[in-house]
Order: structure tokens, then sequence, then C-alpha cells
């Protein structure tokens, strides 16, 4: 730590550090507050072992905020000094950044007035427009050159916003550091993780992915989508999703977005909650910077779009794109059910309105928004998700795509397909995967009440407040009892339900 100590303090001018505070330590980095004695302040963040391959990522996550803070001039904290090798007199890899400015957006969005949250609505679009509109003629990560042992290349990065050409002598990309490709124990596997010259060998490389997970026996360990493997409910089993992927694999060329607008490969942050926005305090209309960009790559626009995660509520999307009303009742509501239909009015309109701010402004962003509920588009990203028992959704598609092959691929003169479907499905595996659609229905279903009996919410990791955790596990107790004895017919399905609810220990108790 000394040494991490002197380094900070030097690359700001100053003499020593005389306070460390610990920010932070989550499941990929630490991050500390470095306070010099001269006053001056920087971040010290540093990657724990599941942060992704030891180099690549440190490596990436700077050259991607320096192109982002240099390039494209995004409100970014400057990076001070870093390296991506554990070789060092640190002995670790390390990064050390200007502390950034402001307020987190969380700390006042809730003080904020309707103008001011539309101000701060407008500027997350003009940024996701920049990003959409800086297209890499590849898909992977961002790097400096000199950290890729790849030949250096005569084409282009990136075409910009006006559909000019550009070209790098510092950047490039490379191999990706998504955590799709790493977490739940991806890492350890031996796939293709790029560079990829487009979206066809990107979508294959997903596919063969998820088949190497499925026969290394890879589970996926977070709140899962529904409540399967239980008594009477949907039984995901290796080979179902094996076979579903060698379908996909049969036709996914054909059944690409058909906006190919969507297709592109731009830079895009994931995660942008409120905790990653800071604001002028003076002004907190006013977004003076966004962090976390680690793992960030350029990826195809539709696989990565989704509404910004500040905006985020649990309750209905609105189904059309206008004004929202509260519900034709609200006078003789009680005052506690007011209070839910005007915090789920407000969260709607803003919803509503960052999507009319996005169709204006950024089309392309808001076609591949739209684009979500399509089956060209669910079925490019379905391959992906095989660890969350998905695989009846994509089989579902894929029949889609039998019966409606004709229109994809064209017909031709003597009436026939211009490509032959390389798809069959006998009437025994039809049967066979209505029923496993029906009962993995039924399993979401009853995911969302259990999530309703635990005070639980979706893909919950498990993670609470430390003041929070006797009265959350106490809920969880009670919620899972409450399931066990609406669905449960005897002790040996309780048993067994025990056996597949998350959150359950090895005693068998919440």
């Amino acid at each position: 730590m000394s040494e991490l100590l002197n380094i900070a303090a030097g690359v700001v001018g100053s003499d020593s550090c005389t306070t460390i505070l610990k920010v932070s330590e989550g499941h990929y980095n630490k991050v500390f507050h470095l306070t010099m004695n001269d006053g001056r302040e920087v971040v010290a963040k540093l990657p724990n072992p599941k942060a992704g391959r030891p180099h690549f990522m440190m490596a990436s996550e700077v050259a991607t905020i320096v192109f982002l803070r240099k390039v494209l001039h995004f409100p970014i904290p400057k990076v001070y000094a870093w390296s991506s090798r554990s070789d060092n007199p640190v002995g670790a890899e390390y990064m050390i950044m200007e502390k950034q400015p402001g307020v987190m957006l969380s700390d006042v969005w809730t003080t904020l007035k309707g103008k001011q949250k539309a101000s701060i609505l407008q500027q997350v679009v003009e940024f996701e427009r920049i990003l959409a509109s800086t297209k890499f003629t590849k898909i992977g990560a961002l790097y400096y050159k000199e950290d890729l042992l790849t030949p250096k290349r005569n084409s282009p990065l990136y075409v910009d916003g006006s559909g000019n050409d550009v070209y790098s002598s510092e950047f490039e990309i490379g191999p990706t550091n998504h955590r799709s490709f790493f977490d739940f124990g991806k890492g350890d596997l031996d796939i293709d993780r790029g560079p990829w010259p487009n979206i066809t060998a990107y979508l294959e490389a997903i596919a063969n992915r998820e088949i190497a997970c499925i026969n290394a026996g890879l589970k996926y360990t977070l709140f899962p989508e529904g409540l399967f493997y239980g008594p009477r409910q949907y039984q995901p089993t290796a080979a179902k999703k094996l076979s579903a992927l060698n379908n996909y694999l049969k036709v996914f060329k054909y059944v690409l977005p058909e906006n190919n607008a969507v297709h592109e490969s731009v830079l895009w942050h994931g995660d942008l909650h409120s905790q990653n926005i800071f604001v002028d305090p003076e002004d907190p209309s006013r977004i003076i910077g966004m962090i976390d960009w680690q793992s960030v790559s350029a990826c195809p626009l539709f696989m990565q779009v989704t509404r910004p995660a500040f905006l985020d509520y649990n309750g209905p999307i609105p189904k059309e794109l206008g004004r929202v009303s509260l519900p034709p009742n609200f006078d003789s509501m009680s005052a506690e059910e007011q209070a839910e239909a005007k915090a789920l009015y407000q969260s709607q309109t803003l919803h509503n309105l960052y999507l009319a701010l996005t169709v204006r402004s950024n089309p392309t962003t808001f076609q591949a928004l739209q684009g979500h509920s399509t089956p060209h588009q669910q079925v490019s990203i379905l391959p992906g998700l095989m660890l969350t028992d998905c695989e009846p959704c994509l089989n579902s598609l894929l029949r889609e795509i039998k019966d409606t092959w004709p229109t994809i691929v064209g017909v031709a003169a003597d009436g026939k397909p211009r490509v032959p479907c390389p798809l069959d499905f006998s009437a025994a595996d039809v049967e066979q995967q209505e029923r496993d659609v029906e009962l993995w229905a039924q399993g979401v279903e009853l995911m969302n009440e259990f999530i309703k009996d635990t005070g639980a919410f979706k893909h919950w990791g498990g993670r609470v407040e430390p003041a929070d955790y006797d009265l959350s596990k106490q809920q969880l107790f009670e919620g899972t009892n409450r399931f066990l004895d609406r669905e449960a017919k005897n002790e040996e399905e309780r048993a067994a339900w025990l056996r597949v609810l998350p959150f359950i220990d090895s005693d068998g108790r919440p």
C-alpha cells in the first residue's frame, strides 16, 4: 500500500498521503479515497481477482475512459496513473483517478423539480446519441494499441457521426471484457472472446460460449427468472439447452434484426444508475460526471440498449408514447394508495419523456429499444442467456422461424424457399416444447408470487445493507413459509421446494 500512496502523492505533486478511506469493496474492485498533506484528493481503484482477465480488464477500462474524455468529450474523471500488470512496485494492478466532483444523482433525485429531471434526461439522451453515432468497425473492447499483441491495421477504428472514417494511431479494438464472457465461471473456459469482424461472428461466438458453459456444468447463481425445477414445474436439462442452441446456429445468419442500423458496434454504459451519475451541487440539473466504465465493450447497439437504470421502477410500462394519466378512481383512493399512484405516474411520465426525447434525437436507439419485443431481436439475444433457463422461449421463436421461413429467405420461381429450412421439429418435439413453454411461464408467475411473499425483487443477488439484514432475513423466512404452505401438497413436495427456492441455507432455512 505504501508504494501506491507514494505514486498517488507524486502524480498530483503532493509530498505524502495522510488519509486513506476505503470507499467500497464490491465483487470486482476495491476503491480508496486518498487525501494528501496539502488537501488534494484522488481515488485509487484496485481490481479483485473476479474483475476479469488480468491486464485486459484494466488496460481496456483506462483506454475507454481516455477515449471517452479525449475524443467524445464526456465528463469522466481523469486517469492520473495506472498499471495493468501486477509486476510493478505496488504488486497489483491499479488506477489512480481524479476524485469526481459534485454529488451523486441519488442524493438529490427526489428533491428535483420536474423541469430539472427533464434536463437530466435531455443530457443523458445526448450522451447516448454521441455513443450511438460512434460506430466501431469491430466488436470487442477498446485498448491502447501497445497493450495488444496484434499487427497494425490500415482500416479505420470507427465511423463518426458525420459518416467519416476515423483512423487511430492510439486505440484499437481487442478481446471483449463483457461480463457475459466471464461471470458464473465463464472466465475459466477456453472460448472465443474476440475481437470479431462482424455481427454474425459475434453471435456465433455467443452461442458457442453458451454450449461450452452447458458442457462444463456452469450454473446461473443469481436470482432466477422463474421457479423452475420444483414439483410440477418446468425441468430444464442440458439436452434441451444444447438442442435449442444447435438449432439456432443453423438459422441465425438469416434472422438478424431487420434494421441494419441497430447492428452497429458501439460503446454503451449498461449500468447508468443514479449513483454512477454526478451533478453540480449548485445546479443539480447539470450532469458533471459519469463513472463505472469497467467491462464496457463495443457491441451491437440492439444487444446493449436499455432504459437508463436510474429510471427503473416497479410497475407497468405505458403501452403508448404519450401523456400518462392518474387512475380514474384516484379521488376515492386512500392516502397511501394515492401516494403510490402518484409515484407510478411520475415514473411512467419520466419513462415516456425519455422515449420521446430519444425518438427525436436518436431514432436508431429508439428503434433498438422498441425492437426488444420483435422476434428477430429476441432470437438474437436469448441464446446468450441459456444459463437462465430460457430455452423454451428460444424454441418457440425457432418454431415461428420455421413456420415463416419462406418470407425470411424469399421464394424461388418454383414456389419453394430460396434456401431450404434446416429446422425440423417432429410432432412429439412440438408437443413437448409447447408444454415446456406453459410450465416456464407458470414458473415465472410463481416467482412473482414468491417475490411478493418475501419482499425481494427480480434478479436480486441477496445483498442488503447491514441495518436491513435482520428484517430482510425475517421477511424471507416468513414469505418462504407462506409460499410453501400454499404450493407444497405434502412434506415430500415441501422438501423438494426447499431444494430449489433461492436463498435457502443447507439447514433448509432462509
